[in-house]
């Protein structure tokens, strides 16, 4: 099979979404052909499938090509020119987000067929929810302004009995 073979049924496989992702290193990739799942892995640095492929197979290749997609973010859309996904009808409103496993969607409202739908919405990383690393962050700061506080009061106290002691 040729390298252009490969890429082109390796794109079909990929485009029917036939590609799982079990983990950052593993993929099981279901052959159009036979029916059968085989599983692509990263090992000792090398990326290999198990369909006994001596040279780089259709798998690998809708493999690599699904995780290099899964890094891009989608284009943003363009709400002036929206249309209802049901209707096509241009007149909608917004109604609010869809929080699921797949991230932040935006809900619209269609006027003409009182239907919703979702469109996948993009935020920047700025906007997205605290990390831990953050939050630990954050209660460290909190924490450690009250110390200083603590300690400023208690100073001031020293002082304060310093000077009636001199008295």
């Amino acid at each position: 099979m040729t390298e252009d073979e490969i890429r082109e049924k390796g794109f079909e496989i990929f485009r029917n979404g036939f590609v799982r992702r079990l983990s950052p290193l593993h993929y099981v990739v279901k052959n159009t052909t036979e029916g059968a799942w085989y599983l692509v892995e990263l090992h000792e640095g090398k990326w290999g499938c198990d369909c006994n492929s001596e040279t780089s197979c259709e798998h690998l290749y809708a493999a690599r090509l699904r995780r290099t997609t899964s890094r891009l973010q989608p284009e943003p859309i363009d709400e002036t020119n929206l249309k209802c996904r049901y209707c096509g009808s241009p007149d909608l409103h917004r109604c609010g987000f869809r929080y699921n496993a797949h991230g932040l969607a935006r809900r619209y409202y269609c006027n003409d067929c009182q239907r919703k739908f979702s469109i996948p919405y993009i935020r920047g990383n700025a906007q997205q929810g605290p990390s831990e690393l953050t939050w630990i962050l954050n209660e460290l700061g909190m924490v450690a302004a009250k110390l200083n506080e603590l300690l400023s009061d208690l100073n001031l106290r020293c002082n304060i009995v310093q000077e009636n002691s001199d008295c």
